[in-house]
């Protein structure tokens, strides 16, 4: 069996997620997104990726952004900010439709997909009402861990797991040998897998300004992230999940 391969690559700021994680690592005023190490590693393969971008992130990355849209990549959705999704329906489609416009007036393209911070779901709401405000918010598909079905007004293009566990994404591969993740991969005919901006070179703390569990959590192990992506790369290849 052919697995069709799906990589996608969650653009934010690793300092922005500490933050929110209640986490206060200062940022340094030179930072290096990683993109450009991320358009190195697919330039001249013909992959094509799928980058869900954090809209209040983009103007600091929007000549990367440019370039690589220019190169064929899809630019989606990761919300206007990285913050939790709103629980009122019409406060939610609001949020949803704003990081959708803001993407678009900066790159010039349609953005079509969406993915939330975390994967999460509106518990006030529930998942028939959560799909129901992403299309209402102009988008046609959504790719996270959670499945509606035939209901879904909106394309569901899930996240690769192994029963329970979400091993598509790269905080999971870059604890798992590589074989792992192939096996994953190779049980299906289809596999969305994502990764970080971040895992590419960008500017992290070094392992001596690790002083909490939580920094501890988000850098071990993740200079092993690139080295999993170029192997899936080379051994799959990829598609958007415009074409999914």
């Amino acid at each position: 069996m052919s697995t069709q391969v799906y990589l996608t690559v969650d653009v934010e700021d690793w300092y922005d997620g500490m933050a929110e994680l209640g986490v206060d690592m200062p940022r340094p005023a030179v930072c290096a997104s990683g993109l450009d190490g991320l358009a190195e590693l697919v330039a001249g393969t013909g992959a094509v990726l799928t980058l869900f971008t954090v809209a209040n992130y983009a103007p600091l990355v929007a000549d990367e952004l440019r370039t690589l849209a220019e190169a064929g990549h899809e630019i989606a959705s990761h919300g206007p900010d990285h913050g939790h999704l709103p629980e009122e329906y019409g406060a939610l489609v609001d949020w949803l439709r704003k990081g959708r416009e803001e993407l678009e007036a900066l790159v010039e393209r349609p953005i079509t997909g969406f993915r939330s911070p975390r994967f999460d779901v509106p518990r006030t709401l529930g998942l028939d009402r959560y799909r129901a405000a992403i299309a209402e918010a102009g988008f046609t598909y959504v790719s996270d861990t959670s499945v509606l079905g035939p209901a879904s007004p909106v394309q569901e293009i899930p996240v690769l797991s192994w029963g329970r566990l979400p091993i598509g994404g790269g905080s999971y591969q870059r604890l798992f040998p590589k074989a792992v993740t192939r096996s994953a991969v190779d049980r299906v005919d289809k596999a969305v897998l994502y990764y970080h901006s971040y895992d590419f070179g960008a500017t992290l703390p070094a392992r001596s300004e690790i002083r909490s569990v939580p920094v501890a959590k988000q850098l071990l192990g993740r200079e092993r992230v690139e080295g999993v992506f170029i192997d899936v790369l080379q051994r799959y290849g990829s598609e958007a999940c415009t074409g999914g």
